[in-house]
């Protein structure tokens, strides 16, 4: 298959996936809060921040090392897939036993705690899944039907047994199950197209592949503080109800950020690749990116902002309200997170590991900090805006480094989106006086029209960005 048709196709496999498998995770989301009450969703939302900080140390950085390795040589695929499986399953056992021993020592309910152990037994079901290995070698499709194979088994055994809050304990399980359903998948079609993975334990080979592997690793243990050190900081200091109402508004969040996800898992191959063969493609290939991404995410900033009551009420309902000004001031983390996300991701595909490394750690340290300080004061609503700022300075240190990958400057495309947005914010304030889904709409279609009429993008750009992502050699 040519260049340009396989990433058409891995594109629109992966974004179709993520999409019907994004609707179907916050579908069930819904389903949860308004079934178990703000109490106890926040309570499985703590468990699950919990037990994501010890799923990171059962992976340290191995899979994006594994996706960078398999798309640079492919001949290479069974010794990466074996080794990493293996090292990653220990890794597991270890991150299992941490969890614990952790476990024994917080000061939570008997509840909260048999529901971190629980969800900790996802710990092996992550080890499992070989995503990357089919990310490496540009077969998307495959990961697209495994997570929507995952979410679907979810969603039927919760919408089956979870009734109301007397379930509880069993959500952890259902989850392992869409976990182990995706994980099977994806082992079924690897050996039936490369073989059986066999466990190995080669100690002198894993310890080669997390030396390699740490710099990424530790900076995805400090990605989580932005996005899970919050919810433990409220947890700890204001109380499960205040967890489930900020929680509510960050799935939301995660509902928003489910394309950038997509476009990564297309480009970062072709990234990695461009960096040893084309740093003209790289340039063009990272500059249009950030232009279409900038072009997105200015209006769902505005756009958010002003429509958060009435998403957050049609989705929830009252109980949820206090979540409001969570996502209105969260929304705009979502904005930065667009304009950076490629340069974010060039660090990782061009050998950056370290220098990546020390923006997250500069950013993580601003969130404990800003966390720390304002959520005694202003609960979640401290949390949101340690978030943002945390976002803000991790950019801007990635948007003083970015020279060393490319030397185009796009300071100035975020404005003809800007005053595109601003003009939409107009139409949605005045059209939220009708319908939730009218308000939406006029926002879609005039902030289409002022970016045409601005020729801020136009859909001739578009296409052209889909040819250099996939140009042929």
């Amino acid at each position: 298959m040519g260049t340009v048709r396989r990433a058409a196709k891995n594109l629109l496999s992966l974004s179709s996936a993520q999409i019907i498998s994004q609707v179907i995770y916050f579908l069930i989301i819904v389903y949860l809060a308004r079934t178990l009450g703000a109490a106890n969703f926040g309570k499985i939302s703590f468990a699950q921040a919990v037990v994501l900080y010890f799923m990171l140390i059962g992976n340290l950085g191995l899979s994006v090392l594994g996706v960078r390795e398999v798309a640079r040589d492919k001949g290479q695929i069974d010794n990466y897939a074996s080794s990493i499986v293996s090292l990653r399953l220990a890794l597991a056992l270890l991150s299992f036993i941490l969890l614990l021993g952790f476990t024994s020592l917080i000061n939570k309910s008997a509840e909260i705690k048999h529901l971190i152990i629980f969800y900790g037994f996802s710990l092996f079901s992550s080890a499992l899944l070989i995503e990357w290995l089919f990310q490496g070698i540009e077969k998307m499709e495959f990961i697209g039907i495994s997570r929507i194979l995952n979410r679907v088994v979810f969603a039927a055994l919760v919408f089956l047994f979870i009734k109301s809050s007397r379930q509880l304990l069993l959500i952890p399980y259902l989850w392992l199950g869409g976990g182990l359903a995706a994980a099977s998948f994806l082992f079924y079609i690897f050996g039936k197209q490369f073989g059986r993975i066999r466990l190995r334990f080669n100690l002198p080979l894993w310890k080669s592949l997390v030396r390699r592997a740490l710099p990424m690793g530790a900076a995805f243990i400090m990605i989580q503080v932005y996005y899970n050190f919050d919810i433990l900081m409220l947890g700890f200091m204001k109380g499960e109800e205040v967890v489930g109402w900020y929680n509510a508004a960050y799935k939301l969040i995660f509902l928003v950020l489910a394309f950038i996800p997509i476009f990564i898992n297309v480009i970062f191959p072709l990234m990695s690749k461009y960096y040893q063969e084309s740093r003209e493609k790289l340039e063009t290939l990272i500059s249009s990116s950030t232009r279409l991404l900038t072009t997105i995410a200015l209006p769902l900033g505005i756009g958010g902002t002003l429509l958060a009551r009435p998403i957050m009420g049609f989705l929830y309902g009252e109980n949820f309200s206090p979540g409001i000004i969570g996502f209105q001031i969260l929304i705009w983390s979502v904005v930065i997170i667009y304009m950076r996300c490629t340069y974010e991701q060039s660090f990782l595909a061009c050998d950056q590991e370290k220098r990546y490394l020390f923006g997250v750690i500069l950013g993580a340290a601003t969130n404990i900090g800003l966390n720390i300080v304002l959520i005694p004061y202003f609960s979640l609503r401290g949390a949101a805006i340690a978030t943002v700022i945390s976002e803000f300075v991790f950019s801007a240190y990635m948007f003083s480094y970015f020279r060393i990958v490319s030397r185009r400057e796009m300071v100035k495309y975020p404005l003809k989106p800007f005053i595109a947005a601003a003009l939409m914010g107009f139409v949605v304030y005045y059209a939220a006086k009708f319908n939730l889904f009218f308000s939406i709409s006029m926002g879609i279609v005039s902030y289409l029209a002022f970016i045409l009429l601005l020729k801020g993008i136009t859909p001739k750009e578009i296409v052209e960005l889909k040819h250099q992502i996939a140009r042929k050699e």
